[in-house]
């Protein structure tokens, strides 16, 4: 359910920054600015959860959800990750 909270945020500056307009429901752990839209996304649903907490749970859904990775199925993973 944490995880709705997040998907549910207003992601449209990302999806306008996605070099293609198909990659935008895809997340890529390898672009920094993802990565700290994504962290920035989880504070603001969460503030009590770390920068620090959020970027290991990052890590360890990088390993586990497989490229090319659903924005939904990895923002689950790293909610879940996290406890939520």
């Amino acid at each position: 359910m944490a995880a709705r909270h997040v998907l549910n945020e207003d992601w449209s500056t990302y999806d306008d920054r996605k070099k293609r307009r198909e990659d935008r429901l895809f997340f890529s752990c390898e672009e920094n600015w993802e990565v700290e839209y994504l962290i920035s996304k989880i504070i603001k649903t969460h503030p009590a959860v770390s920068r620090d907490a959020i970027r290991e749970a990052m890590r360890a859904c990088c390993l586990h959800v497989p490229a090319p990775r659903p924005r939904t199925k990895f923002v689950e993973c790293v909610m879940s990750q996290l406890g939520y």
